[in-house]
């Protein structure tokens, strides 16, 4: 089952045996200081819809992030495995991979080429 987030709105419910519950969020345009604590609010009700959380982050209109970006991204992953579940990032630009790699995120978020490889990911998981 996929649940797609829209801006702030969209949800819908999962349906009786279909597996996986993986819910999908695209973000786009700066991850900074002013934009945050929106995210945050996103990926926190992303999080709680389903138990372990499953989450696809779609990063491809993501045009830059900051340190309190990254953080957020971080705190999310965290929040995930810490409930048994987990986050996996899909289709980042070439200028936010040279930052994740720049930071050392890289090497704590999984980040995968598309959409399709993340979902493979998650599912396998399970």
């Amino acid at each position: 089952m996929l649940v797609r987030l829209g801006p702030m709105t969209g949800e819908r419910g999962p349906r009786p045996g279909s597996g996986p519950h993986v819910v999908v969020v695209e973000v786009s345009g700066a991850l900074d200081m002013d934009t945050c604590p929106a995210l945050q609010e996103r990926l926190g009700r992303a999080l709680s819809l389903h138990h372990p959380p499953l989450l696809a982050l779609g990063l491809g209109g993501v045009t830059c992030a900051d340190s309190y970006g990254l953080t957020v991204l971080l705190a999310a992953d965290r929040h995930a495995r810490d409930r048994g579940g987990r986050m996996v990032a899909y289709a980042a630009g070439l200028t936010l991979r040279k930052t994740l790699r720049e930071r050392g995120v890289d090497r704590v978020l999984d980040v995968r080429p598309a959409l399709a490889d993340a979902l493979r990911e998650l599912r396998a998981a399970r």
